[in-house]
């Protein structure tokens, strides 16, 4: 009985340690290589960015929506997941496409691009199609603190493929779109001479 009981134990120990190695890497994505800029003269350089977003946001989880099914169940992919979190991968691309500095940049700034994320997932449509969807608001701030411009945003991406993979492309893509329009954004509010505050000086 004891050499029995000997066995099993050896057994289960074995089992435990097995375990790990047996589970599958996870995939991991991140945006890619640096984005294009889509400002290239320095204008919003001295532009400070700042993302803000719920707290489930700080998990890297790759999240998505069956819509057909239930569209309040926020699910995550168990095999796949993100660099890191979402809004730091979010705020590294915009800065990339815009010139704009960091939250934690300690140069002198003249204003601030505050963006609420508020989605950032795939949404399923049907089982086949889905799309990635970032949705949230943008605002100017100035150096007096005072809100002078806000923005409601919604930018959608179709999904190639119904998987992890597919959904990391479009929310990429979304990403991109997302700082193609905020560059169109914030020139037409210099256009309109809200933003004189915000622009880099000449050689700056």
């Amino acid at each position: 009985m004891r050499k029995l009981l000997m066995v099993l134990a050896l057994g289960l120990l074995a089992a435990c340690a097995a375990g790990p190695r047996n589970s599958p890497t996870p995939e991991v994505y991140d945006f890619g290589l640096p984005a294009p800029r889509v400002v290239s003269d320095g204008r919003w350089s001295k532009v400070v960015l700042e993302i803000r977003a719920p707290y489930w946001f700080d998990s890297p989880s790759i999240e998505y929506r069956l819509l057909y099914d239930d569209p309040l169940k926020l699910r995550s992919y168990a095999g796949s997941r993100w660099a890191g979190a979402p809004g730091l991968l979010l705020s590294q691309r915009l800065r990339q496409q815009l010139g704009v500095l960091g939250g934690s940049g300690q140069a002198a700034v003249n204003c601030q691009l505050r963006l609420e994320l508020q989605e950032f997932s795939q949404a399923f449509d049907t089982p086949q199609h889905s799309r990635g969807i970032l949705q949230g608001s943008a605002s100017i701030v100035d150096a007096r603190r005072r809100v002078v411009a806000e923005w409601l945003l919604a930018v959608e991406q179709p999904a190639a493929t119904a998987d992890a993979r597919g959904g990391v492309r479009a929310l990429v893509a979304a990403s991109e779109e997302l700082g193609r329009q905020l560059a169109s954004w914030l020139d037409e509010l210099a256009k309109t001479g809200k933003l004189y505050d915000c622009l880099a000086s000449p050689g700056s």
